[in-house]
């Protein structure tokens, strides 16, 4: 992230992102999806962007569905026998390089995940092929490991254990944010859902489908593939900026921004739901933090408005209740 100079501030910048989308319409999840989809992508390299180095890129990435067979098969090795599909969720970590920053990361989580009642089944290291990144995204490339995590045995509504896993996720990064000594790459999890997985980066269009080997393993299924080549947003390349978000992958520029997190800041506090207890609310908050692009701070308003009864596809006050108290 860069810092202001002069009359420089990093509000100046704007963005030119491509965006693709490859969906089987019946739903059949087949591995032709994922790499038609990176096809496009890398079709779309004229969308994105490299910095003085043609090898690092501004961002890229693919939001597919959980490849339940595959991480089955992958949990196998590692001495796990996952629950089946629906009863765990999986994770994609950004861990610091620093083995010591790593494993105080990794205890807070673990212990977050334990006062909420939710196991850790295991931690799966992400192979990453990375001979062909830059020097500058090298620099502050994390150390990225998938977790998983069994629901309960008491929730059976499968939108429920994604809202604890939304708490887990919120409550634990704020916690390490926190808490543990800030460096060049820190903590983040690009995802953490039963339903999706995201890998990306710091990366150009092309560069995805080779540093991520998973992705051309056939075992690696989805009924879509969402892939997004970014152009610098209105923050400067970072890989936790690099898109998919969570839920959507954005191409465009909020002029109304800092308006809109201004009303956010004032009336969050006041947030209530009948999908989250007061304290889990409050573990939830703020929903947004400093040094976010404006697609990364839509991502987690469209995520709350989900997460608590809103319609993906409606917002009509009619149709739907207001659940949130604002």
């Amino acid at each position: 992230m860069a810092s202001n100079s002069g009359l420089y501030h990093p509000s100046f910048e704007h963005d030119a992102c491509g965006i693709g989308f490859v969906a089987s319409i019946k739903g059949n999840k087949s591995h032709q999806n994922i790499s038609d989809a990176l096809t496009v992508l890398e079709n779309m390299e004229h969308r994105g962007a490299c910095g003085c180095e043609n090898n690092t890129g501004d961002g890229a990435g693919i939001m597919i569905q959980t490849p339940h067979e595959f991480f089955f098969e992958e949990c196998l090795k590692l001495g796990i026998h996952l629950p089946s599909f629906g009863r765990y969720g999986v994770g994609v970590i950004f861990f610091p390089k620093e083995i010591k920053l790593r494993e105080e990361c990794r205890d807070i989580f673990n212990r977050t995940a334990e006062k909420l009642g939710l196991e850790i089944l295991t931690y799966r290291k992400v192979p990453v092929n990375p001979h062909d990144i830059g020097p500058t995204a090298l620099s502050v490339e994390p150390e990225m490991e998938q977790v998983f995590v069994a629901c309960p045995d008491h929730i059976n509504n499968p939108d429920d254990f994604e809202r604890r896993l939304f708490v887990l996720r919120n409550h634990a990064t704020h916690l390490i944010n926190s808490t543990v000594k800030k460096d060049a790459i820190g903590f983040y999890l690009a995802s953490l859902s039963y339903k999706t997985v995201v890998y990306k980066g710091q990366l150009t269009s092309m560069q995805v489908r080779s540093y991520f080997p998973d992705l051309s393993n056939k075992r690696v299924v989805s009924a879509f593939g969402l892939v997004h080549s970014r152009f610098a947003t209105n923050t400067f390349p970072s890989w936790k900026l690099a898109q998919p978000f969570r839920f959507i992958a954005h191409n465009g520029e909020i002029n109304t921004l800092q308006g809109n997190l201004n009303w956010l800041k004032t009336s969050e506090h006041g947030f209530t739901s009948p999908f989250f207890t007061h304290e889990e609310m409050e573990m939830l908050l703020p929903i947004i933090s400093g040094g976010q692009s404006d697609s990364a701070c839509l991502d987690n308003m469209i995520e709350l408005l989900t997460m608590t009864g809103r319609s993906f596809t409606t917002c009509n006050d009619d149709a739907y209740p207001r659940s949130m108290g604002w």
